[in-house]
C-alpha cells in the first residue's frame, strides 16, 4: 500500500476506460469517460493501494454520484466507500480528499463563506424541512458546501435541523425562536 493522497488530479475526459491505464499515475488522479455525456469517473484508489475505482455518473445504469466542476476544482457526492479490498470511505471536495475514519482530523477548512450561507439562508422555508440537496440544486451549490453552509447557520441560530442521527433536512428559524432542533419523522 502507497501513501494516501490528500489531493485528486483531474487528467482528462477520455472514450473508452482502455485509455485511463496512461492517464493515472498517482493516487487520487482521475480520468471521466465521455460517450455523449458523462458515464462515470476512474480514479485511481487515494489510499496508495493501485486499485482503479469505477464510479458511476449515469442515472440509467443504476444509482449514480454527482459530479462538479466549479471554478476549476472538482467534487464528487455523495462520499465513495469501498466495501471490499483497501475499505476506504472518503468525501472528495474542492480537488480535496477528506478521510472518513473514527480518528479523523477536523477539517477546519470546511467552512464555507457568509456569501454561500446567505445564498441557502434565502432559499430555506420557514414553514418545512427542505433536504440539502434540492437547496444545492437550488442555489447552484456543491452539495457538501450546501450541507456546511446549513450546519454553519444552524450554529448560528439561523436555521434548524431535523432531529436524529443524519441532520439532513433544515428550515429557517424564526428570530424569536429559542428551538434548536425539531422532530421531524422522515
Amino acid at each position: 500500500m502507497g501513501t494516501k493522497s490528500v489531493n485528486i488530479c483531474f487528467n482528462g475526459t477520455i472514450e473508452s476506460r482502455d485509455e485511463a491505464k496512461y492517464l493515472l499515475l498517482n493516487p487520487g488522479d482521475f480520468v471521466i469517460v465521455k460517450r455523449g455525456v458523462p458515464r462515470y469517473v476512474i480514479l485511481l484508489c487515494p489510499c496508495g493501494c493501485g486499485d482503479e475505482l469505477i464510479i458511476n455518473l449515469d442515472k440509467r445504469s443504476g444509482p449514480a454520484w454527482r459530479l462538479y466542476e466549479k471554478s476549476g476544482c472538482w467534487s464528487l457526492y455523495p462520499s465513495y466507500w469501498r466495501k471490499s479490498g483497501c475499505n476506504s470511505h472518503f468525501i472528495l471536495w474542492s480537488d480535496r480528499i477528506y478521510w472518513c475514519h473514527k480518528d479523523n482530523e477536523t477539517h477546519d477548512d470546511w467552512e464555507v463563506e457568509e456569501e454561500i450561507e446567505n445564498k441557502v439562508l434565502n432559499a430555506l422555508h420557514g414553514e418545512r424541512f427542505t433536504h440539502y440537496i434540492e437547496l444545492a440544486d437550488e442555489c447552484g451549490l456543491v452539495a457538501w458546501e450546501c450541507l456546511q453552509a446549513c450546519n454553519q447557520l444552524v450554529e448560528k441560530r439561523q436555521c434548524v435541523a431535523n432531529e436524529g442521527e443524519f441532520k439532513i433536512y433544515f428550515k429557517k428559524l424564526n428570530p424569536k425562536s429559542n428551538i434548536t432542533s425539531v422532530d421531524r419523522s422522515l
